[in-house]
């Protein structure tokens, strides 16, 4: 059983405590109240009577019932309590596929989905070298726009040691802090993933190793353009990636040292031209002295 299941699993067995909770609320009010019986034996003998098709006075006996359980503080959502997603109605799945309520369970629930350190933004952007420090407005108007962003690709691209990490990393706690399934990744670490996707398919827990970076709300990769270039998975693995989240405008944020032109002969055209649309990303050039030297 590998995460998503285990995460399906975990939720049905969870709306099945909140009704098992509900139910022994009810039975213990009915054991308890001699007026909530007596109105509840009402209330079942005219449902009979209806059913049979003979005359009732049900509306009768459900205004009593309710106005007995009303005098104990019992609603219905006590009795039975409502869904927590309403996508999927608690069965882990929508339309087919796995319900964004399993993909940020499973995405919150490992740690490893978050490389980069949390920082706080309001300190990150007082600390800032003076040549990022104006992203910080770009980037708080980007978070503040989740999940309705009409540019959700966050491009920063430049010279070493101006800040382009921690930045990201300020976004990504952010976005944390108001309930995004987030995952954090350096580009090593994504080429990481993408080969052991790539060779341990038979593995019954493969799909953790990769569609967690295609599934979440927020991903963010640090320093592209450093990972190892391995054939046939890091140019098409990051394809993969870039495609599916460009394709259902899923929020991306990366940061390279990488020049335009650089990123374009790494990964052709396809990835660049992905990256760079000005429908859906916000492109920005950061340079500066290293401030780390």
């Amino acid at each position: 059983m590998n995460a998503y299941q285990r995460a399906v699993k975990d939720i049905a067995d969870r709306r099945r405590e909140d009704l098992d909770e509900g139910l022994s609320v009810w039975r213990n009010a009915l054991a308890n109240d001699e007026g909530l019986r007596a109105a509840n034996a009402f209330y079942q003998a005219e449902a009979v009577k209806k059913a049979q098709r003979l005359p009732n006075e049900l509306d009768k006996a459900r205004a009593e019932l309710q106005a007995n359980a009303a005098r104990l503080g019992l609603t219905q959502q006590t009795i039975e309590p409502p869904v927590r997603c309403k996508a999927c109605n608690d069965t882990g799945y929508a339309n087919g596929k796995y319900c964004k309520c399993v993909v940020k369970r499973v995405i919150q629930s490992d740690a490893e989905n978050l490389a980069l350190p949390q920082t706080d933004f309001g300190p990150a952007k007082k600390s800032a070298p003076k040549a990022i420090s104006k992203l910080y407005d770009k980037a708080e108007q980007y978070v503040n726009e989740f999940p309705q962003n009409k540019k959700p690709f966050f491009i920063i691209i430049g010279s070493a040691g101006t800040g382009k990490t921690i930045l990201a990393s300020a976004i990504a706690t952010e976005m944390l802090a108001r309930g995004a399934a987030t995952v954090t990744v350096s580009a090593f670490e994504m080429v990481k993933r993408a080969k052991d996707y790539h060779t341990q398919f038979a593995i019954d827990d493969y799909r953790d190793l990769f569609t967690p970076m295609l599934d979440c709300d927020l991903l963010v990769i640090d320093d592209l353009g450093t990972e190892t270039v391995l054939k046939n998975i890091t140019r098409e693995y990051f394809y993969t990636i870039i495609n599916e989240r460009w394709l259902h405008g899923r929020n991306t944020v990366i940061t390279s040292n990488l020049s335009p032109n650089d990123m374009l002969t790494r990964y052709g055209e396809a990835v660049f031209s992905r990256l760079c649309d000005k429908n859906k990303a916000n492109l920005f050039t950061v340079t500066a002295p290293n401030a780390r030297i």
